[in-house]
């Protein structure tokens, strides 16, 4: 009889294979950098990384699979501006349709493909440092979560990452990104 973790881990060879995918054994997880992707599938940041996810945020991954960030953010992405995530498409966001945000609230779809946020927020993701949203690393939110970010954040997303958001919330992951900043 097989245990809950070797099902869990089954189940992820499983969408890793079925979506032509390998695991990189070079991407490690800390505990310690608390960005989690826990059972509930939420991805909380400790507020000693600037990152907050708290509720009044409102950066929504949905059944309808818009991301929608509230008036104060002054960025909302809907079905006509081709943020679409679905199992074939991944994030796509075309060069001419990169989203900005104004100087305090950059989310930046660029050519540059890294995942970054500014000196001041303490978390940079670069070629070379961890957080990345690569082959064996997707990121993969059910239709219930809830990405929330904070006002303060910027965020840059490329053309290149997967956000994949999973149809089925029975897959279950439990991963620790490694900051080196």
């Amino acid at each position: 009889m097989r245990s809950e973790e070797g099902q869990e881990n089954e189940e992820t060879l499983n969408y890793l294979v079925m979506f032509g995918k390998s695991r990189n054994p070079l991407d490690r997880i800390s505990e310690s950098q608390n960005l989690r992707i826990s059972e509930s599938q939420n991805l909380r940041i400790s507020e000693s990384q600037n990152l907050r996810i708290s509720e009044s945020q409102n950066l929504r991954i949905s059944e309808s699979q818009n991301l929608r960030i509230s008036e104060s953010q002054n960025l909302r992405i809907s079905e006509s501006q081709n943020l679409r995530i679905s199992e074939s498409q991944n994030l796509k966001i075309s060069e001419s349709q990169n989203l900005r945000i104004s100087e305090s609230q950059n989310l930046r779809i660029s050519e540059s493909q890294n995942l970054r946020i500014s000196e001041s927020q303490n978390l940079r993701i670069s070629e070379s440092q961890n957080l990345r949203i690569s082959e064996s690393q997707n990121l993969r939110i059910s239709e219930s979560q809830n990405l929330r970010i904070s006002e303060s954040q910027n965020l840059r997303i490329s053309e290149s990452q997967n956000l994949r958001i999973s149809k089925s919330p029975k897959s279950r992951f439990s991963t620790f990104f490694n900051f080196l900043r």
